[in-house]
């Protein structure tokens, strides 16, 4: 008699403990689902935050942020007009459109630039059956009263034919740029904003002495 009771006893106290191994494991199940749940949670929204950080530098790399499109397409024409020694220069100066450039294109830009998308000097290499000489126009965003605008040459050279390059192709162009040289980074032209005054100076421009 006693041996049943003790039997029944434990076997109540090995059920329990059964019991609990499996809350436990249950617990254990549902603190990890909620702990995915959390980080994931967390993944997301720093995800979210650096996508727009992201977007902010990028827009301030692009002058976007930090100065009005307008005041940036001003810098980008005078850049060019201030370039005298392809002003004075024979022939045309062509330059790459692209994004910035287009919108100052009904600008008042001297009419020496001739502004043409990579179709278009494309088709013009291979109409004068020569190598084309390009500028290559970029801005960078030193710091909120400072924007450089640089000019990058290059060259394209294109032709017509039958040629066998990743299929068959009925023309080949070939782009060139500038390196630039090995002396590190150095604007062309430099422009800083006088706040007293609200405009921007022109203080650096290697092609041309100037103190303007």
């Amino acid at each position: 008699m006693v041996t049943c009771v003790f039997l029944k006893v434990l076997y109540y106290f090995r059920s329990i403990k059964f019991i609990y191994t499996l809350y436990l494991i249950n617990l254990m199940k549902m603190q990890y689902k909620f702990l995915r749940i959390f980080f994931l949670a967390l993944f997301l929204i720093q995800a979210t935050l650096s996508f727009g950080q992201d977007n902010k530098l990028e827009q301030n790399e692009n002058g976007l942020n930090s100065n009005e499109p307008t005041e940036l397409d001003s810098l980008y024409v005078r850049a060019l007009n201030s370039r005298l020694d392809l002003l004075l220069a024979s022939g045309w100066n062509y330059v790459e459109l692209h994004y910035y450039v287009k919108r100052i294109t009904k600008l008042n830009v001297s009419d020496r630039f001739k502004f043409l998308t990579e179709e278009e000097l494309i088709d013009l290499s291979i109409k004068k059956r020569k190598t084309i000489n390009i500028i290559h126009l970029n801005h960078k965003v030193i710091a909120k009263d400072t924007i450089d605008i640089n000019f990058v040459n290059g060259s394209v050279t294109a032709k017509r034919g039958l040629f066998f390059q990743r299929g068959i192709r009925f023309q080949k162009a070939e782009f060139l740029v500038d390196c630039g040289g090995t002396k590190g980074y150095q604007p062309d032209i430099r422009f800083v904003l006088d706040r007293k005054e609200n405009k921007w100076d022109l203080v650096t421009n290697r092609f041309v002495s100037t103190n303007e």
